[in-house]
């Protein structure tokens, strides 16, 4: 079960309901962006897939980008509040591998979600470029701040992640723990 898929759960009062659809139509907009691209998904599909009529999709979001930012943010959050956590419970001596193996295992789970929030992020428009800056900036100064004290490197490592996750998924890859060894050694590397 993804990380996604955890917060879309049996609703048990009309609030929950509502929460229920919201999460539903999160999930749908992210594997369908990850399997279409973002420019070939349609608000039509993604209430096919959540399950939903198309006034409730509106009485969320405003459009197909507000619905994909929102995805967008959710998981991004999801995976930060785990990242920090793995980190806490590892302590330092195995931080950065802990925490780049969870990384990698959450992304593996549902290589769609990792296509739609890595790759396809940057056809999003310029709102999804913003996102994607301060979901990078946040990722570098929780869960990299032990790397180094230079915010632009601690940033920098993120981008090098990110860019070879990126090269994995358009490889066609779907498990990408296998790349955890080179990229511990590249956090792990004394960056002056």
């Amino acid at each position: 079960m993804t990380l996604l898929e955890r917060r879309v759960n049996r609703p048990r009062t009309r609030e929950e309901a509502r929460d229920t659809q919201q999460r539903r139509l999160l999930l749908a907009m992210a594997q369908l962006v990850g399997k279409n691209g973002y420019g070939d998904t349609s608000i039509a599909q993604v209430i096919e897939r959540a399950g939903v009529s198309r006034k409730t999709f509106y009485e969320f979001f405003a459009d197909k980008q507000a619905c994909f930012l929102e995805a967008y943010a959710e998981l991004s959050g999801l995976l930060v509040d785990t990242l920090v956590a793995e980190g806490e419970r590892t302590g330092d001596d195995g931080r950065t591998e802990a925490q780049l193996r969870r990384y990698l295992e959450a992304l593996s789970k549902d290589p769609l979600v990792a296509r739609a929030f890595i790759v396809e992020v940057l056809s999003s428009g310029p709102k999804g470029l913003v996102a994607r800056e301060a979901v990078n900036r946040r990722f570098a100064d929780l869960v990299f701040a032990h790397t180094s004290e230079d915010a632009f490197v601690r940033k920098a490592i993120i981008g090098g992640v990110n860019d070879v996750v990126a090269g994995a998924i358009l490889a066609g890859e779907e498990d990408f723990t296998p790349l955890l060894p080179k990229l511990t050694r590249f956090v792990l590397r004394k960056w002056s």
